[in-house]
């Protein structure tokens, strides 16, 4: 199992991290992160709504289109620990691999024994005895599953590993059945959640609309934009007094929190009643009851987390219904998560401040031009 790496605690205010708000408006491909979480939060099932591990499957299952690492990661864990838990006699029947995966070495399926030394009939009692030998180890059945479903090249749900690493895994589940012959690959796995999915996922997670959304924030900052210079034109070829152009605040300081509402993709009207909008593909996959990590795939090999797998179904259901009496029914819609709420109070004051001073630089500029004491020109005389 990959070691547990924990972020240092770290605090958010309305005074800290400007750099990261201005890159998260102003710079295209950055993402947004949150100070305390970390992959191993998620994994262990320690996060709430919006991030909790059972939206990091969904994202993964519609967003990245891999789910399987997911599966994988959490079937290894279990699996190894179903592993330890069998006698010795039964471990002696599936040795740890001899060597670990090289790029150098190329895997091939086990050979036969020569037939130029041996009759056919010794070939054929030996091959039956191996086979006997294969047969009689420990999940057996269970690991020639895995191979075909997460490893065989025509499978659509084959991990993302270099080739060396599945050849190396299909050799060595032929011969063995020790979970050793798993962990590079899970390794792998890891690494590929932690360093491309999550930040992926805490970036879409930390959103509170979905792209409709942003069609009208972008609707609404040309709406406000386009009053600045029609009340600049109006009131100064009319040579109105120059203080009604303090309306100018509100449509600038609207006009640019849309702005940066829609580059962050946070609605400061959600973000201030902690709400969001739910991502339209998790009203199709949201069949998992929340608050609780069910099995991720109906079909094939399922993985569950640690904490959840020694319970059986019926303590499962006991848990379930103690946790439907203690607890008042929660909408989609509400963040959960301390760290997303803290990251959206930051996030909230961070646009309006910004708001307001830009709307007060405008309003200034605006107020100080003015030609109200000028004489305006007589109109044309008749002829």
């Amino acid at each position: 199992m990959p070691p547990q790496e924990l972020t240092p605690s770290n605090s958010y205010s309305i005074f800290r991290d400007w750099d990261k708000s201005m890159k998260r408006w102003f710079t295209n491909g950055y993402k947004t992160e949150l100070k305390n979480v970390h992959i191993d939060h998620v994994l262990n099932g320690t996060t709430c709504q919006p991030i909790s591990l059972k939206e990091f499957q969904f994202f993964l299952q519609n967003k990245e289109h891999s789910a399987e690492n997911l599966d994988f990661y959490f079937w290894y864990l279990g699996y190894k620990k179903r592993f330890e838990k069998l006698t010795d006699d039964e471990k002696a029947k599936s040795l740890p691999p001899k060597e670990r995966p090289s790029p150098g070495v190329i895997y091939n399926n086990p050979k036969e024994p020569a037939a130029a030394t041996k009759n056919d009939k010794q070939v054929a009692e030996e091959m039956e005895k191996q086979d006997q030998l294969v047969d009689q180890q420990p999940f057996r059945e269970e690991i020639n599953a895995i191979a075909l479903t997460f490893f065989h090249e025509d499978s659509f749900k084959e991990l993302n590993l270099d080739s060396y690493l599945s050849r190396y895994v299909t050799y060595y589940s032929q011969q063995t059945t020790h979970p050793d012959i798993f962990e590079e690959a899970h390794q792998h796995i890891y690494n590929i959640l932690k360093t491309s999915s999550f930040p992926s996922f805490i970036h879409h997670g930390t959103q509170n609309i979905r792209y409709t959304f942003y069609v009208i924030e972008w609707a609404g900052v040309i709406f406000n934009f386009l009053h600045i210079p029609v009340i600049l034109y109006y009131t100064y070829s009319h040579y109105m007094s120059r203080w009604y152009r303090l309306s100018l605040f509100w449509f600038s300081f609207f006009g640019s929190t849309s702005v940066l509402s829609g580059r962050a993709g946070f609605c400061t009207i959600r973000g201030f009643a902690n709400f969001r909008q739910v991502p339209l593909y998790e009203f199709s996959e949201y069949k998992v009851e929340r608050g609780s990590v069910e099995k991720f795939i109906k079909n094939g090999p399922v993985g569950l987390p640690l904490k959840h797998q020694e319970q059986s179904d019926s303590e499962q259901d006991q848990d379930k219904n103690e946790k439907r009496k203690k607890k008042k029914k929660q909408s989609l819609t509400e963040i959960l998560d301390p760290e997303v709420l803290k990251y959206g109070r930051q996030m909230w004051w961070h646009i309006v401040i910004a708001g307001i001073i830009f709307s007060t630089i405008i309003t200034i500029v605006g107020v100080s031009i003015t030609n109200e004491y000028d004489i305006p020109p007589s109109p044309p005389k008749p002829v």
